[in-house]
């Protein structure tokens, strides 16, 4: 990913954004090498399994090659593997108040975090562009957030990401934007969901009250939702 940039994002951005879209793809991946620059991994997502060559090729893109395998195949070999990764992903439409490629990587196993990734044309296009309010601290040049390291070490410091009222006001807007249609009661079910979790963290200290502007929900925050990670198994 020559030409992307990475960041963390609040857990309870990317829990709404996830209530909202729902996820692409669960992932799980065992890594078989622990040599850097070539990694040997297997790959589980839905009914597909395969095993994948990855290394960089001269210009520093990623390159994979992939294999596919048998299911009962992939999950015997996961016994043999060294590190595991598991993560949700989802992707966000341009018209969602973003003019480049982005998806949100929600990391369940060996950690717990989330990560924005952006794609882009080019290296110019990456230096302009505009970090949006709601995203957290950048990470692209920190490798301890490679799936590779994370697999095999976890993760070696778990950064707080911080929240504002402007922040969750900024996803609201691009969650509206990216609605098909408007709905017919004028509240979406981001609105909700957003305005449940902001009374929730003001009322706990967590988050600085915002000048009120929509009247309390019943609603209760959504609770977070557990992932079984697929357990190591040791070879014979």
């Amino acid at each position: 990913m020559k030409n992307a940039r990475r960041f963390l994002v609040s857990p309870c951005i990317a829990r709404l954004m996830a209530r909202e879209r729902g996820f692409d793809r669960q992932i799980v991946e065992g890594y078989l090498s622990s040599q850097t620059g070539k990694d040997q991994l297997i790959r589980l997502e839905a009914d597909q399994a395969h095993f994948v060559l990855s290394e960089r090729d001269p210009a520093g893109d990623l390159v994979e090659k992939l294999a596919p395998l048998p299911r009962e195949h992939a999950e015997a070999l996961f016994g043999l593997c060294i590190g595991q990764i598991s993560y949700d992903r989802l992707h966000l439409p341009p018209q969602s108040g973003l003019s480049h490629a982005i998806q949100l990587d929600r990391v369940v196993y060996p950690s717990s975090f989330d990560l924005i990734t952006v794609e882009f044309d080019d290296v110019q296009q990456a230096e302009a562009f505009q970090v949006p309010i709601w995203f957290g601290p950048e990470v692209t040049t920190e490798f301890t957030y490679e799936w590779r390291y994370i697999a095999l070490n976890g993760l070696q410091s778990n950064p707080e990401v911080p929240l504002s009222s402007q922040q969750v006001e900024a996803v609201l807007d691009m969650l509206d934007q990216s609605q098909p249609a408007p709905r017919a009661n004028n509240v979406s079910a981001a609105d909700d969901v957003i305005v449940a979790l902001s009374r929730s963290l003001e009322t706990s200290g967590l988050l600085k009250a915002a000048k009120e502007t929509t009247a309390p929900s019943a609603q209760d925050p959504l609770a977070e939702e557990t992932h079984e990670p697929m357990k190591k198994t040791s070879a014979q």
